[in-house]
């Protein structure tokens, strides 16, 4: 019971490594998929499509929109996060309440 008692603030502890860990992973995330799209089409422009500049521009394009898809998904999920957390604190229960009719 003793065991069990000292583990808890340490996985907390470590549960908050872990968010801390995952919103700092989207600034590499945002980088690699800027560089895979640009990267990606100068390789096109030269190897395939021969339309300098606009393919890569187009590589460009798709990895900055690859970018704002992770920034919105972490997003999502630190929003549900911090829901949760504030209906823990409050009391509620964790059912969604989705359903205009439940309202």
């Amino acid at each position: 019971m003793t065991e069990r008692r000292k583990r808890e603030p340490l996985l907390k502890q470590q549960g908050r490594w872990f968010v801390l860990a995952e919103a700092g992973s989207v600034g590499i995330e945002m980088a690699v998929a800027i560089a895979i799209g640009a990267f990606g089409g100068m390789w096109l422009e030269r190897h395939v499509t021969h339309w300098a500049p606009w393919t890569t521009y187009i590589g460009l394009g798709v990895g900055i929109g690859a970018a704002g898809v992770a920034i919105v998904r972490t997003a999502r999920k630190f929003t549900a996060r911090i829901e949760a957390e504030e209906r823990a604190a409050a009391g509620q229960s964790h059912e969604s309440t989705d359903d205009p009719e439940v309202r």
